[in-house]
């Protein structure tokens, strides 16, 4: 046996033995989590949960002393930007977090598929042994956020408790002390009705300098995000749902007297009176106008605010209560956060004695020295920790006196509600369409919101997918089509070498085929499977129901935004396809000149291809800024009227500007085919020169036809690449804030059934028309490809 025989065999083995090992320990650790006998998992807690730099220092402040206490238990905790997909990608995963924030808007879908742990119990053993104390010391009508009666579907007294509130903020405005002073306003620290924060707002807008617009004074700034819309709809006396107190959600108000006169004031302050700034499209910040001094009013807004508000120094400020309507009653909602703990996990003991810990006294003390929220515990919260006399606000108590009139809201499980409401009420709220009318908007609503409702998705009730039989059916086929592979394979008559050599590389590729059967081929089945099913992700995969064809029934008759989503990328891919292909041979083609220094320009023009997703979009968004950016900048010194490329202009500029922002990354496609220009022999324009040919007839006759094989792949991949266009979408979107529909992309569109509406059975069957989709398109391009693609020494 010679010396390299030796070394082949010690590689082959080795690696047998890495790929063993590999298996072998995940399936170990996999039992182990399974059966509980994992001792080290035994003492480990996950908590997750979002928040400030100051904010994650107080949780880990309390996690210490945790563990400082029970140093048998160790606790992990994850901090997440993008809080609830992240937790739905734990919870689909099945590694649910031991504790998490629970926000009174999710306590309905957590209850009902029973993925957070039930606390009464809990509650009622820390009362029996006469340590509960520290329950009883919260707000009353915050524990009641976090209770679930799932007989009347609502939240309240009367139902399970599933949280323990972490803290809260009632609704505010924050002012301009010294604005006010200057329009000669009294400051309304005991109120003020509707009629009167109007003429205030008048006064103070009229202080705007008339030669330095750049400057100009607005009297105020109107929140109106769903939750803060539901409180000053309340302030008027008015709501959203008729019967929500009973559960009852098909009962929409939006066209009441009541809330068509909030939302026509809101509409009148900013577009007739105009003394309220409206951010449209990627506008200045209104919280960064009220800090520089140019904004009069600011809300309604929570306590989370007033730590941004300290770091003010130019001018004096102060919190004031909402407006409310001359003949209805105050109102204010309850924003608020709990604490809560999943069903499913390990150490619930644990679990529950770190839940103690967090909601402790210690906590609720430095959330109000912080003061970015107000304590959940009264006495906290009516002690001069919290009402700090001497610092700004002076009139903290303004906070505490809107808990007596402070209300909480009741959501419906299905998500949708919120973005229908946004995206409708922006047309007459923020974009000003003309012939549209609040009265319009609020009809349309209710529309949509119906049409929703009576989805066979959410009418009908449907039985648990037959998972024994589904996989019964997958095993039978994945049987037969390895007979039907070890059949053909035996029908070949190969001698003893060669079959040695045929097990040999099916031995070599069995990796790989694995991981292509588990991790391709297998979601994809997967997928498929969950597109015939009704399943939120936030639930084991075994509470999935069958529904059939619904999801595509749904698809094509109750979805408000898949065809908008389907124009959107077809708009997309329109433009940047052929843009940017062109853009891309324009810049090969000039890179392609061989002077001195040209490597530098090539690698100039390819290095901003390799910076893309967040940080690139991040970028733009400055660039596009309608005040500030250098884009709009440019295009009114040539005199033009730039455009509101996010805002009133976007169902035209909105998909160009994402595709100027993409031609950031035609370097990739240059070194394609500058690739291509360089393997094109130069006897064929040496022949074309020879036949009078002149550079353009070169190009169209020579360059394109050896091209075409790159062009036709640059084609396909960019066709498959737009459709799934999604990133710069989404930045854009949560930047712009609210419902954004000139730039709800495809992908778009089906993240938020999977992450925000909690629908990944449909989310799923989003996926697979986009899959046929793409499959169709490709399909005739490879067919066209017969006339037009060239190759070099084989028939066209």
């Amino acid at each position: 046996m010679t010396f390299g025989k030796v070394i082949r065999i010690l590689l082959a083995a080795a690696a047998m033995l890495l790929v063993a090992w590999s298996f072998f320990d995940v399936g170990v650790r996999t039992l182990r989590s399974v059966t509980g006998s994992d001792r080290s998992a035994e003492t480990l807690l996950t908590v997750l949960h979002w928040g400030t730099p100051e904010e994650e220092a107080i949780v880990q402040a309390m996690i210490d002393a945790f563990k400082t206490e029970n140093p048998d238990i160790d606790v992990l905790r994850i901090h997440a930007g993008d809080y609830d997909a992240k937790l739905k990608t734990m919870l689909a995963a099945g590694t649910p977090p031991d504790l998490f924030y629970l926000k009174p808007e999710d306590v309905p879908e957590f209850a009902e598929t029973g993925m957070a742990m039930k606390l009464d119990a809990f509650i009622a053993a820390e009362r029996a042994a006469g340590t509960g104390a520290w329950v009883d010391d919260f707000y009353p009508v915050l524990m009641n956020a976090f209770r679930w009666d799932s007989g009347r579907q609502i939240t309240g007294a009367t139902g399970a408790s599933y949280g323990l509130p972490k803290d809260f903020t009632t609704a505010v405005m924050y002012v301009n002390l010294d604005l006010f002073e200057r329009a000669g306003v009294e400051v309304p620290y005991d109120g003020w009705t509707w009629d009167e924060y109007r003429a205030a707002m008048k006064k103070i807008a009229a202080l705007s300098p008339e030669d330095k617009p750049g400057e100009r004074i607005w009297g105020g700034v109107i929140k109106h995000w769903p939750d803060a819309l539901r409180s000053l709809v309340w302030t008027f006396g008015g709501s959203f749902f008729g019967g929500e107190s009973n559960g009852d959600f098909r009962d929409v108000q939006l066209d009441s007297p009541e809330s068509l006169a909030c939302l026509e004031l809101i509409r009148e302050l900013r577009f007739e009176d105009q003394s309220v700034f409206n951010a449209s499209g990627l506008a200045e910040s209104d919280d960064d106008l009220f800090r520089r001094g140019r904004i009069g009013c600011l809300g309604p807004y929570g306590r989370w605010f007033t730590p941004r508000a300290r770091q003010i120094t130019d001018f004096k400020w102060d919190v004031v209560p909402v407006p409310h309507a001359a003949d209805a009653e105050p109102a204010s909602i309850y924003f608020t956060v709990s604490w809560a703990v999943s069903a499913q996990t390990k150490h619930p003991e644990a679990a529950r004695k770190l839940l103690k810990s967090l909601c402790a006294r210690e906590g609720q003390v430095r959330t109000a020295e912080l003061g970015l929220a107000m304590p959940s515990m009264k006495s906290v919260a009516e002690s001069d920790v919290f009402l700090e006399p001497g610092r700004d606000p002076q009139h903290t108590r303004i906070f505490l006196d809107a808990v007596g009139y402070g209300r909480l809201a009741q959501y419906p499980r299905l998500k949708e509600f919120n973005h229908i409401l946004d995206r409708e009420l922006k047309d007459v709220l923020i974009l000003d369409k003309d012939k549209i009318t609040v009265a319009d908007a609020a009809a349309n609503v209710e529309k949509l919101w119906l049409n929703e409702l009576a989805s066979p998705l959410h009418s009908k009730q449907y039985d648990k997918m037959p998972w024994g039989k589904v996989l019964g059916v997958t095993g039978v086929f994945v049987a037969l089509g390895v007979g039907l592979l070890v059949y053909i394979s035996r029908r070949e008559k190969l001698g003893s070498l060669s079959r040695a050599e045929e097990r040999t590389g099916w031995l070599f590729i069995s990796p790989w085929i694995i991981g292509f059967l588990a991790f391709v081929i297998g979601p994809i089945i997967t997928a498929l499977l969950l597109a015939l099913s009704k399943w939120s992700a936030m639930a084991p995969l075994g509470e999935a129901r069958y529904v059939g064809l619904d999801n595509f029934t749904h698809m094509f008759g109750y979805d408000a935004n898949y065809a908008q989503s389907l124009w959107v990328t077809v708009y997309f891919t329109i433009l940047i396809v052929p843009i940017g292909q062109v853009g891309a041979l324009l810049v090969a083609l000039l890179m392609n000149v061989e002077v001195k220094g040209i490597g530098l320009f090539r690698t100039t023009y390819f290095v901003p291809s390799v910076v893309t997703g967040v940080a690139l979009v991040t970028l733009w968004i400055v660039m596009y800024n309608n005040e500030q950016g250098v884009i709009n900048a440019m295009i009114s010194a040539t005199g033009l009227p730039a455009p509101d490329w996010f805002g009133k202009d976007g169902p035209i500029f909105a998909i160009p500007a994402i595709v100027i922002m993409s031609l950031w990354g035609v370097g990739g496609g240059m070194v394609i085919y500058l690739a291509g220009l360089k393997n094109i022999p130069a006897s064929l324009y040496e022949a074309a020169r020879i036949d009078g040919a002149g550079p353009v007839r070169q190009f169209f006759s020579v360059t394109l036809p050896m091209l075409s094989p790159l062009i036709f792949f640059q084609l396909v991949m960019a066709i498959i690449g737009s459709f799934q266009v999604f990133t710069q979408a989404y930045v854009i979107t949560s930047s712009t804030g609210g419902e954004n529909p000139n730039l709800l992309v495809y992908v778009l569109n089906l993240y938020r059934h999977a992450f925000q509406f909690h629908n990944m059975g449909y989310a799923s069957a989003l996926a697979w028309v986009l899959f046929l989709v793409l499959i169709v398109l490709t399909s005739l391009i490879f067919k066209s490809s017969k006339s037009w693609v060239h190759y070099e020494g084989l028939k066209g």
